[in-house]
């Protein structure tokens, strides 16, 4: 979660509250299908059609942030209207022990986009837009391609998560906001690049323990 929000604050520009909503959309996906490509699919729709929406109809990072918060509450509130039980349990089924290996896999694809020539325009976009348009970059599409692919990964996690929680529309929004903490106390080192998604990923790891050994 916290690599998602980063990479969306960093590239996107905006702060993706919608990713509470997709969370938890993912979670319901696990208890009533078990093929997860579902959750990875519609994920990147979610997230595509978020990002055509903020490109083309919000002109500021305020207007983007509350254009994703009024996706998140309306995912919430079909969540709620089409499943009037209040919770779902999935028995017999954990596998929330992948979100470390999935977690591992989206840092090592940042590093090999990094490393690649796609990393100088990642690079240029993260930096400023305007410049990096200067210099022909397709920003319109780093930035689509940002918030669909962080999008999924995070549907992907609640769909994990989901034999660990009691699943339920608001189970996102505690995730969001430590992912919002641990993006923020990254923030503060000043680095950039693979640097700062190298330290959002070690913090994730290190809060991820000391919540384990809080509860």
């Amino acid at each position: 979660m916290a690599l998602s929000v980063s990479l969306n604050f960093r590239v996107a520009k905006f702060l993706n509250l919608s990713l509470a909503g997709i969370f938890a959309s993912g979670a319901y996906m696990a208890y009533f299908s078990g093929n997860p490509a579902i959750p990875v699919f519609s994920g990147f729709l979610l997230g595509y059609l978020l990002a055509f929406y903020i490109l083309r109809i919000c002109r500021s990072v305020i207007e983007a942030t509350i254009a994703s918060l009024g996706l998140g509450l309306l995912i919430e509130r079909v969540l709620e209207i089409v499943h009037r039980s209040s919770y779902y349990y999935i028995v017999n089924s954990d596998l929330s022990t992948m979100i470390i290996p999935l977690g591992l896999a989206m840092f090592l694809g940042l590093l090999s986009i990094y490393i690649s020539p796609l990393g100088l325009r990642l690079k240029y976009v993260e930096s400023d837009v305007e410049l990096a348009e200067m210099y022909g970059v397709d920003t319109e599409r780093y930035i689509t391609l940002t918030v669909a692919a962080t999008s999924s990964v995070v549907m992907l996690s609640g769909y994990f998560y989901a034999g660990a929680l009691a699943i339920g529309p608001a189970i996102g929004f505690g995730y969001l906001i430590s992912g919002i903490i641990v993006s923020a106390i990254a923030a503060q080192l000043s680095f950039r690049g693979v640097w700062h998604y190298s330290a959002v990923f070690v913090l994730s790891m290190l809060m991820t323990r000391v919540l384990e050994v809080l509860v």
